[in-house]
């Protein structure tokens, strides 16, 4: 039976929405707001959370954020009766399968919920391919430049030590990728792994994801919490974006690696630590220091072993290998039958900058593979902006119609909604597949869409056909 989540801050739709999914024959809990609901999916699995957008303290796109950030990619649907045309395509941009209006429609919220639950079956099979491409080709660092080279002897040379590890480097650059190297190189490798963005919780709800809390430590602690460093146990413990790190919890993170020792928030036991730290980050603690914003003595403990990753530009001679580990993953991935990259497309690959580094190499291999129609990779399958010497730019909104005087807003977000989908597929040559995979939302979502706005046939008479 499905869990699903109904996380709204009115009694009234939580108790309306409970009754409607109970009777179709769904498990529900109910949430009044985020926080609550972060501390049910520590405790429980879920497989579909629906959120208000409008809630005090932290809405419902941040709420979204904090899901992904710490159990992944959650089936999530968005429920307002605010709803404005730039929220809309913020939520679907963000990966949010789709957004319902309120008052909704009995019929549309379990055809909404039904499809969501697919896409994600669908993509829980998909992760036994993914594992067994990594063990076909591996997870590790790739490259034979003197760089690439340099940091893998570094670390060889430190996992074995129990001491604090700071991986320095660029947006992209595979920081993290360094950091699990480092832990199942190291006698701490049967030992749980654990990660923590630092920039995507608030402070008081940091110390709590850390440290852990004791029942009754703040409002809607209504048990004691494990934290973080608890349950990496005698493994590692990977803070990533530690510049982000907010200067009142700095001392606490400073006693754990001077003293072993913390306290959950609320609690006056001290407990031992046998965790090994690595943090991470892309900005300079050096200026941060300098500037008053990071403490020099964290700085000094941290860095009793700094690992720089290269940037993707230094190391050009490596692009040619990454790219094609990319396209032998992706391919099998997307199920396409592209092998090879050809000369001209791997100059042009060469050539650029890589502002994004390796991420944006991964990214940029996956949308050429979605417009190939050959059996290699051809320069007119890659981007327009790669050569270029200029920052990659943002890709320009679509255009929008214009709201008309008196229309109703769920009217005018339906047109601007047909318009985008007559967009992508026109951006997709009218491959729904693709069409799909570019808006982010599953193809039998998508189809439904198309039959709604009765784009199925012809969805733009200058939309080229697809082969």
């Amino acid at each position: 039976m499905n869990h699903i989540l109904i996380v709204d801050d009115e009694k009234n739709y939580r108790l309306v929405l409970a009754e409607l999914l109970r009777g179709a024959g769904y498990r529900v809990s109910l949430a009044e707001n985020p926080f609550a609901a972060l501390e049910l999916l520590s405790r429980e699995d879920v497989a579909l959370i629906l959120s208000d957008l409008k809630m005090p303290q932290m809405d419902g796109l941040e709420f979204y954020r904090n899901v992904v950030e710490r159990y992944g990619k959650l089936p999530f649907i968005l429920m307002t009766a605010y709803a404005t045309v730039e929220t809309a395509l913020t939520a679907l941009k963000s990966g949010i399968h789709d957004y319902l209006l309120k008052p909704f429609n009995n019929d549309e919220v379990l055809l909404v919920i039904h499809q969501a639950l697919e896409h994600s079956r669908i993509q829980i099979e998909n992760q036994a391919l993914r594992r067994q491409l990594e063990k076909s080709y591996g997870r590790e660092l790739i490259g034979e430049s003197p760089s690439i080279r340099q940091l893998l002897e570094q670390i060889a040379r430190i996992a074995p030590a129990p001491s604090p590890v700071l991986i320095s480097g660029e947006s992209g650059v595979g920081k993290e990728l360094v950091a699990r190297i480092i832990h199942r190189s190291s006698s701490r490798s049967q030992g749980p792994w654990v990660a923590v963005n630092c920039a995507t919780f608030p402070e008081n709800l940091l110390e709590s994801e850390l440290f852990g809390h004791e029942r009754g430590a703040f409002s809607g602690a209504g048990e004691r919490k494990k934290g973080l460093v608890e349950m990496a146990g005698s493994g590692t413990l990977f803070l990533d974006e530690i510049g982000e790190l907010p200067l009142a919890m700095q001392p606490k993170l400073l006693r754990l690696l001077q003293e072993k020792v913390y306290r959950r928030v609320g609690g006056t036991i001290e407990l031992r630590a046998d965790v090994r730290l690595i943090a991470a980050g892309n900005r300079d603690l050096r200026d941060m220091v300098a500037a008053g914003t990071f403490r020099e003595d964290l700085y000094y403990r941290l860095n009793v072993v700094e690992l720089p990753v290269p940037p993707l530009r230094e190391r050009v001679d490596d692009i040619p290998l990454l790219a094609q580990y990319f396209l032998q993953n992706l391919a099998a991935e997307l199920n396409r039958n592209v092998t090879g990259i050809s000369p001209a497309a791997m100059d042009r690959l060469k050539q650029y900058h890589w502002p994004g580094n390796i991420r944006e190499l991964r990214n940029t291999i996956e949308r050429a593979l979605l417009f190939c129609n050959d059996t290699q990779l051809q320069s007119r399958d890659l981007p327009a902006e790669l050569g270029s010497d200029n920052d990659r730019p943002a890709d320009p909104e679509r255009a929008r119609p214009e709201r008309n005087p008196g229309e109703s807003l769920p009217d005018y977000l339906d047109r601007v909604e047909e318009s985008v989908l007559r967009g992508a597929l026109i951006e997709a040559r009218g491959i729904q597949a693709q069409a799909a995979r570019n808006l982010g939302i599953s193809r039998s979502n998508l189809q439904y869409k198309l039959k709604k706005y009765r784009l199925s046939d012809n969805p733009s008479s200058d939309e080229p056909q697809s082969p």
